[in-house]
């Protein structure tokens, strides 16, 4: 693939060396072009040239602060989505490091951008018809105007409690109640509301009902609604000339591709609903902006083939779906689907997965470890201590506050992602195993999604290194937005708190990336080597993903288990059923299908076998030999529990209980024939 790299030096504002960075660069790619003022007419003129003269498939652009002129320049040259990656080299280098240290992560930050380039594939999208039908709700006179406004654009509903302070309002369909209820994604929402006690279709705004109540209850407008003063006396009703009131309380089901919320809102916010806020004017824009037919990114790419969500009409693992923070992961029996549509690509199901079989599209695994590798990877001139960024996405403002202000801080190496929870347990352990000496998990400030995913994987993270004697080098922090100097303080505490890892110069662990979990056994075993220790630590009914089995002498080795369990934790070998503890992830769909109820699951997490994952016998007993041929076809267990249940039933047609024992001492082959030869002797 062709790259051509352009850089700007802003009129030589910047403390990066581009001479060194030009050097250590331009051997991995088409074209590098280095302009003193890339965002005016004559270096722009450069990008367009060589995107005429060579052969460019891909462009990075160290600049992030004239973004809509170069993102329109190459745009018009055919390139977009992950074709065109801007990189913030001046707020995030230039003017807030010496000149070593500013040098040293721009080479490193732009040949992450290479990588994450070559390892990402390229940007899909698909249609989705939002149709025009949006939902206001809120009481507010905001509501009302905003609610006036859409109209001009979309069919408008309007829900509000009361229907006070409403005036003129054509063109847009009122209801009073209260919401109840929200379905759906982006494009068609189900929104159950418990109905006011006038229906406002058919209200016709006589009047009569306000006359004759004697509790003030009716409250009178454009439409009319009924307080809570109303003591349920019926007289409106029995005045009421078209059958509009109903005092009991009744739901219904409103139907909209867009809602936009004023004030409060305790259900989830996907994509399609809109709050208000502080800002009403981008809210309402946001709306107009996806009427009709939109194309959105795909976010994921999936394959589910062992999922342990469940089998055989049993539940097994749940925890995407209770993850999940935009419902776009739903239950159908013992399988689940992935809503395309409600996904907005946080990242936090690939994640949390125990063997990440969601990957988002933008920052799979692939795309992750390979600019770690290039962000940690060891320099002959290395810097004092090496500490990984994971950011969110929504954190880029901090950094470039703080670049503004050029207030400096030691030289981090962020890697952004769509959100922190996108980072899991195996990326953190990575990075010290590729010779991190700290790490850093940035989350954005109203982040929703850190409740269950982010912490776990925090903890994991301490845990495992706390067990090899690492000590404290994982670190989660809020965004700081709009609080630079926090920021800086913050960053720059942890990072004077750090000494160097005692593993960092040791090689990386060779992974087999296509299975978290075994990217977890590789990385805690390399823990052990590099360290020496052989850690014990045990954490009972721990929250981790990690399970034991013990199996009680019931156990028939019938197979049932092995059967469900999507990891191959469990084997039969011949006469016995052996257990390895690294590969269970706790799913219990092994526990459910014993028909027995010999195996029992305990949720526990123990360094000792992870770092060495070995078969544990868990059952075993002697194959008995088929009477006829000699071959071995059954244990004992399952021939004494069968016959158990033979002797409890009655014989059945032509066959004895003691005659059906008897055909038990055969294979299934021999037993056939035994069994046709008992039915032709009995005929004849």
């Amino acid at each position: 693939m062709g790259i051509g790299i352009f850089l700007c030096t802003c009129n030589n504002t910047s403390s990066i060396d581009f001479r060194e960075v030009n050097r250590s660069i331009k051997k991995e790619v088409e074209v590098v072009e280095v302009h003193d003022l890339l965002c005016q007419a004559d270096g722009l003129s450069y990008i367009i040239d060589d995107i005429r003269r060579k052969e460019i498939d891909a462009i990075i652009i160290g600049c992030t602060f004239k973004k809509r002129i170069f993102e329109e320049l190459v745009g018009g040259a055919g390139f977009e989505g992950n074709d065109v990656t801007l990189l913030n080299l001046r707020e995030n280098c230039g003017w807030v490091h010496d000149k070593k240290g500013a040098t040293e992560k721009a080479k490193r930050l732009i040949l992450a951008a290479i990588n994450r380039i070559m390892t990402r594939p390229r940007t899909e999208r698909f249609v989705i018809d939002v149709g025009y039908d949006v939902l206001v709700i809120g009481d507010s006179n905001l509501g009302i105007s905003i609610a006036k406004s859409l109209s001009n654009f979309a069919n408008v509903q309007l829900l509000m409690k009361t229907g006070l302070g409403l005036t003129s309002l054509e063109d847009v369909l009122v209801h009073i109640g209260s919401v109840k209820d929200v379905k759906g994604v982006l494009g068609s929402f189900s929104v159950e509301i418990v109905k006011g006690k006038i229906d406002t279709k058919r209200c016709i705004i006589c009047g009569f009902c306000d006359n004759i109540c004697k509790k003030n209850a009716i409250q009178s407008g454009l439409v009319y609604s009924i307080n809570d003063l109303c003591n349920g006396c019926g007289e409106c009703i029995d005045v009421c000339p078209t059958a509009a009131i109903d005092l009991s309380y009744k739901n219904e089901t409103l139907k909209a591709g867009q809602v936009l919320v004023i004030g409060d809102w305790k259900y989830p916010v996907i994509e399609g609903i809109h709050l208000c806020g502080d800002d009403p004017q981008s809210a309402l824009l946001n709306v107009i902006s996806n009427l009709g037919k939109i194309k959105k990114q795909r976010a994921l790419d999936l394959n589910l083939e062992n999922c342990a969500a469940g089998k055989s009409e049993k539940i097994g693992c749940e925890i995407c779906e209770i993850a999940c923070p935009n419902v776009a992961i739903t239950r159908d029996g013992d399988s689940i689907s992935f809503e395309e549509i409600a996904c907005n690509a946080c990242g936090t199901c690939s994640a949390i997965c125990p063997i990440s079989l969601p990957q988002m599209r933008e920052c799979s695994d692939d795309v992750i470890y390979s600019q770690m590798e290039v962000l940690l990877s060891k320099k002959k001139k290395d810097v004092d201590l090496k500490v990984l960024m994971f950011a969110c996405s929504e954190c880029e403002s901090t950094l470039e506050s703080v670049g503004r202000k050029r207030l400096q801080y030691p030289p981090l190496l962020p890697l952004f992602v769509s959100c922190a929870d996108a980072v899991s347990e195996a990326h953190i352990l990575r990075a010290f195993d590729l010779g991190a000496d700290g790490v850093i998990l940035l989350r954005c400030e109203d982040c929703q999604n850190d409740v269950l995913a982010g912490g776990l994987a925090l903890k994991f993270a301490n845990t495992a290194l706390a067990a090899f004697d690492l000590g404290e080098r994982v670190r989660q922090m809020k965004g700081y937005s709009g609080e630079p100097d926090l920021f800086v303080s913050a960053v720059t505490d942890f990072v004077q708190g750090l000494s160097p890892s005692p593993i960092r110069n040791k090689k990386p662990t060779k992974l087999d990336k296509t299975a978290k979990r075994n990217v977890i056994l590789s990385l805690v075993h390399a823990l052990s080597v590099k360290t020496g220790i052989s850690p014990n630590f045990v954490e009972e009914d721990t929250l981790f993903p990690f399970a034991d089995i013990t199996v009680s002498e019931k156990c028939t080795i019938c197979n049932a288990c092995m059967n469900m369990c999507p990891m191959n934790a469990i084997i039969r070998r011949d006469n016995r059923v052996d257990f390895i503890y690294g590969y269970c992830i706790s799913c219990g769909l092994c526990e459910k299908a014993c028909p027995e109820g010999a195996l029992k699951l305990k949720k526990v997490l123990d360094f000792a076998k992870l770092v060495e994952p070995k078969e544990i016998n868990l059952a075993e007993s002697d194959l008995i030999k088929c009477e006829e041929c000699g071959k071995p076809f059954i244990t004992h267990a399952a021939f004494n529990r069968a016959s158990n249940l033979i002797r409890g039933s009655e014989g059945k047609d032509e066959f004895s209980t003691e005659e059906r024992l008897g055909l038990m001492k055969y294979c299934e082959d021999c037993r056939a024939v035994r069994a046709l030869k008992r039915v032709l002797e009995t005929i004849k």
